[in-house]
């Protein structure tokens, strides 16, 4: 079976900051962010995700205070 990665857009529900959420087989691998505006589909795997645990730390532990506003799949 093919490896897909998703990127997600997140958007913190109080301050509206922005997230791009890279997810390989159903983990979540990497974040980029926050961005000033949407990023195009093309671009989402050219960008530099941080793997640093303790901004994925976070992401995970403040998931419920955001919204995804977009997922794309690519693969």
């Amino acid at each position: 079976m093919p490896s897909v990665t998703q990127y997600q857009l997140w958007q913190h529900t109080s301050n509206r900051e922005l997230w791009v959420i890279r997810v390989e087989q159903q983990t979540l691998t990497g974040l980029h962010g926050p961005v000033t505006s949407t990023i195009p589909d093309t671009h989402l795997a050219d960008l530099l995700y941080e793997d640093h645990p303790d901004d994925l730390e976070w992401i995970i532990r403040a998931s419920e205070d955001f919204n995804v506003v977009k997922i794309v799949e690519v693969g």
